[in-house]
Order: C-alpha cells, then sequence, then structure tokens
C-alpha cells in the first residue's frame, strides 16, 4: 500500500509538474496544433507530416488531464479539437490522414487507426469540455466507416483503398473508442460497433490463447507474419476485455489469459518484449513505452502486487531523460536506445495508465 502510494506522488508529480507543462507550452503551435515530437532538449522537431492520430490523442490527454483537475488542459484540448475539425475532416464524413506543419493535406488516405482515436478524442472532448459538436461529429464518423470502410469478411477496412494484410490493432482501438462513448453516452450505434470488435477477437484474433497481428483478407493469419505476438496487445486486449464486461457486453473469458500469458511469456527484468512466437520465444526482444504503460494499467486492473516495481521501471528506464517531462520510447533487444526525440503519441500511453493509478485507491 504504501509503495504504491509513493507510486502515485511520483507519477502525479511528473505529470503536473514536468510533462503537462512542458508539452503544453512546447508540443504545441501557434496556432493550437499539435507538433510530432520533442528532442531531448524539449524544442518541437519541424518539418514532421502531422498525423490526425496525433491530433486526437493529444486532445485525448489534455482534456484527461482537466479531468484530473490541471484545468489548463482545458483551454489546450479545445483549441487542438476546433484545429483538428477544422483541418483533417473530409467532405464524406471521414478523416485525413495528415497534414503538413502549415496545416495543408499530405495524405488524404481515411485510415481506421486515425479514424478511431478521432473517435476516442470526440468522446473525451464531450465528457469533459461538454463540446455540443462531440456526439453528432462521432455518429457521422462512425456512420461514414460502417458505409465505406465495411470488409465482406467482417470488420472494417485498414484504410481506403485496402491494405495487407489486414491488422487486429485498429479494431482494438475501434473497440477502445466504442466503450469511451459507450461509458458516457452510450447509442446502439457505438454498442454495435464495439459487438463487432469483440466477435473478431473472438472468432479470429484469439488463437490458441493470445492475440495474432496479421492477417489474410478472409481473417486467416497472414503466410509471412501470421505467427507474431505482441506482449503489449495482450496486455491491452485484457485491459479492454474487462472494461467490456463492466459495460455488459459479451467479452467471453479470455481476459485473464491473456494478462498472465504477457507476464509469464512476454516479461523480462527489463520489462515486456516488442515481439514474441506461439511458443513464447522471443522474436524482438526489445522494448517500446507503451507496452509498459499497458502493462501497469492493466497489473493494476487485476490486483497485481508488482504496480509499484513496475512504475519504477519504468521511471528508471523510459522517463530517466535529462530534461523532465520527455521519455525515450523504444530500446533494442541490448538494452540500447537510438532515440533522437521524444514522440508525442506516447503521451496517451502514459496518460491511459496513469490516469488510472491516479485515481485508484490503494
Amino acid at each position: 500500500m504504501i509503495a504504491l502510494a509513493a507510486a502515485q506522488t511520483r507519477v502525479s508529480n511528473w505529470l503536473f509538474d514536468h510533462a503537462l507543462p512542458l508539452w503544453a507550452e512546447r508540443g504545441v503551435d501557434a496556432g493550437g496544433r499539435f507538433f510530432e515530437q520533442l528532442d531531448f532538449d524539449g524544442r518541437p522537431v519541424i518539418g514532421q507530416r502531422r498525423r490526425t492520430r496525433v491530433q486526437a490523442r493529444q486532445i485525448y490527454v489534455f482534456c484527461e488531464a482537466a479531468a484530473l483537475g490541471w484545468e489548463a488542459g482545458r483551454g489546450v484540448a479545445q483549441t487542438g479539437l476546433n484545429r483538428m475539425i477544422d483541418l483533417c475532416r473530409r467532405d464524406d464524413g471521414l478523416w485525413i490522414s495528415a497534414a503538413a506543419d502549415e496545416g495543408a493535406v499530405v495524405d488524404a488516405t481515411p485510415d481506421l487507426y486515425d479514424l478511431a482515436f478521432v473517435l476516442f478524442a470526440l468522446a473525451a472532448a464531450h465528457r469533459v469540455l461538454g463540446d455540443a459538436r462531440a456526439r453528432p461529429l462521432a455518429l457521422r464518423t462512425l456512420a461514414a466507416i460502417n458505409a465505406q470502410m465495411a470488409a465482406p469478411h467482417g470488420g472494417w477496412h485498414d484504410a481506403l483503398p485496402p491494405r495487407l494484410p489486414r491488422r487486429q490493432n485498429p479494431h482494438m482501438h475501434m473497440l477502445e473508442a466504442m466503450q469511451a462513448w459507450q461509458a458516457t453516452a452510450p447509442d446502439p450505434a457505438f454498442e454495435a460497433a464495439a459487438r463487432v470488435s469483440l466477435a473478431l477477437c473472438r472468432d479470429h484474433f484469439l488463437i490458441d490463447g493470445a492475440i495474432r497481428e496479421y492477417f489474410t483478407p478472409t481473417w486467416a493469419p497472414d503466410p509471412q507474419s501470421g505467427h507474431i505476438i505482441e506482449p503489449g496487445h495482450l496486455e491491452e486486449w485484457a485491459w479492454l476485455l474487462r472494461q467490456a464486461k463492466a459495460l455488459g457486453l459479451d467479452a467471453g473469458t479470455a481476459a485473464d489469459a491473456l494478462h498472465r500469458r504477457a507476464v509469464t511469456q512476454g516479461r523480462t527484468r527489463s520489462g515486456l518484449v516488442r515481439e514474441i512466437d506461439p511458443s513464447g520465444a522471443v522474436i524482438d526482444g526489445g522494448r517500446r513505452l507503451w507496452a509498459q504503460t499497458e502493462a501497469i494499467r492493466t497489473a493494476l486492473a487485476f490486483g497485481d502486487a508488482n504496480v509499484a516495481e513496475q512504475v519504477d521501471r519504468l521511471f528508471a528506464s523510459h522517463l530517466a531523460t535529462e530534461a523532465q517531462g520527455l521519455w525515450i520510447d523504444s530500446y533494442d533487444a541490448d538494452g540500447q536506445s537510438q532515440d533522437r526525440a521524444a514522440p508525442a503519441s506516447s503521451l496517451y500511453h502514459l496518460m491511459t495508465a496513469f490516469s488510472e493509478l491516479l485515481r485508484h485507491q490503494p
């Protein structure tokens, strides 16, 4: 209990005293749009395409910061939302993938992963900002996804035009977005879409007790990459399946087994590895920050005893930057990192884990 309380204090100090102020000041341009990266001196990296998924993730981050009491986040989130709506919507109800620094569209492709995060951000804007546009926009976006991206063998295409191999990951984030909406403003359309992803998990993604990543058009494991298992996604699915059950959705019984498999087969002393195969053998022993935050959030949900230890390990590795409020996103299998900047996209993962930790009653 004492160790977990100390972890909460450490996380709170890092988040509210360092990370959020830094990214609110330097991670946002003069027009209110979010930069993709800050270098390790805390300066924005210019000249990169700004992905809609990152704009959406940062809107969620600052909404959640406001919900946790950091009121400065409210204005940052609202301006970011306004800019995303102004610049990233397509005429057909879908959203673009990326724009340039000055706002010009550089990739108009509708991508399911991006769209899932737009829906997720809109749910946060409805819940925290009370923005009257959020729910109608979410329903229109979902209707456009269903009308234009529905795939013949279930689920949705990854993008238009369709891409192969098909991936579970965008469908997982569609479930996350739909559950966020069901928790704050339920609608039959959101519930139906959530059930699509849950059915795909049950019938196709879950093979021999683990989530596979890559598939053919008919949801058979892809011949080249269908054996890959990402322990971080085992944790993410375990958490989402628990949330689905709490919302009254048919989530099956796989959550506990997925979490335990990630712990027993995917974890080393340094944290969760990137990839394993169905036997548990390591394919890629590198580490990504997002997988460690998913492990923390799921361990907290399952009442594991080592959450404080995992938080300490995170601060000793991924968050051990000279300028506080940044992070090292990736390490290779030898524990070395070639990162030259902190990607804004990772703050979403940190916030999802840290907000659960801060709300947890030891």
